[in-house]
């Protein structure tokens, strides 16, 4: 095998590009997309710990990935460090990660209001504490994701960083936003060069405004972080892990695709796969600028059975060949 690009820890990464976390989106199924078209290793939607101490079901779905998904990272959410130790440890147990990550980026209000997400960055103790509570229940990598800080008053990233490293982490990875900064202005990306001169010895991997392979390239060269993660441009390119941009990439890919991962996502859940994967399809439909009413009755199909007629229809007119 070639020689890894990094590593986390003791694992060997391959690939400069990588799917972030996002709620809602890294499900299992796209999660093992991106991994097949070249994402360098795989992030488990959050994982709030306050529920599954409780044992809730939906959690529990989150923890389920492939081989062919490995390297695979749990990522853990809460604002309790004894908790996140302990069910870090089971987790390791029962599902067996390859990495842990702890969330210091989520800014939900419903998340960050109760001081998790990057609600923790106010809190360096918590931050030192979950750190190195969680490195020391679990034998693999412990890593973190973070944002600039809470808000642009406490830009305090350089010393979160230190306290996770001094801790136990093996990784840093930073959102070039403060918690307070909405998406719709751009993040700063010199902060990250910032982090990687400060940390020369640990993987930093940088993340915000990352929509081509272009910005990819240009994030890479001008702040020296070892890995770039991709969040939201991914739901409508996920080829941007094979290095291609959206208009690169012909309809026959996009139709069997997008057939794989309805099939994929029915065969793991049945009766609820329909729902979730609508905003997947609209994404991939978006450039073909199909007639509103034809993007509705997609879009409202209830029957998978239905649905799958419907897109090899609508990708047939599209162009592309399908059995």
């Amino acid at each position: 095998m070639a020689q890894a690009d990094f590593t986390i820890g003791d694992i060997p990464i391959h690939g400069r590009l990588i799917l972030a976390p996002m709620d809602g989106i890294s499900d299992a199924a796209f999660r093992l997309l991106t991994r097949r078209l070249g994402s360098a290793y795989s992030v488990s939607e959050f994982i709030n710990t306050l529920d599954y101490a409780n044992q809730k079901n939906y959690q529990k779905k989150r923890l389920l990935a492939r081989q062919e998904e490995r390297p695979f990272a749990a990522q853990l959410l809460d604002n309790d460090a004894v908790r996140m130790a302990e069910c870090a440890a089971r987790i390791e147990e029962e599902f067996h990660p390859d990495i842990i990550d702890i969330n210091m980026g989520c800014a939900a209000k419903s998340v960050a209001g109760r001081g998790a997400g990057v609600g923790m960055m106010r809190d360096p103790q918590l931050v030192r504490d979950a750190v190195a509570a969680v490195s020391r229940a679990v034998k693999v990598p412990v890593t973190v994701k973070m944002r600039l800080g809470w808000d642009s008053a406490s830009l305090n990233f350089l010393e979160i960083a230190s306290l996770a490293a001094e801790n136990g982490a093996k990784a840093l990875a930073l959102h070039g936003r403060t918690g307070k900064i909405s998406f719709h202005k751009p993040a700063q990306w010199q902060p990250i060069a910032e982090l990687k001169r400060a940390f020369e010895k640990l993987p930093v991997i940088g993340n915000g405004d990352v929509c081509t392979p272009a910005d990819a390239r240009r994030m890479l060269e001008q702040t020296g972080c070892d890995a770039v993660m991709i969040g939201r441009a991914a739901k409508a390119n996920p080829w941007i892990f094979s290095w291609r941009s959206r208009e690169e990439v012909p309809i026959q890919e996009v139709a069997e695709t997008a057939i794989w991962q309805l099939g994929d996502m029915l065969a793991s859940d049945p009766e609820n796969a329909v729902l979730p994967f609508r905003k997947y399809l609209k994404a991939y439909l978006e450039p073909s600028h199909l007639p509103r009413e034809t993007m509705r009755t997609l879009l409202t199909c209830p029957d998978p059975t239905r649905l799958l007629a419907l897109m090899n229809e609508i990708f047939r007119e599209l162009g592309a060949t399908l059995p």
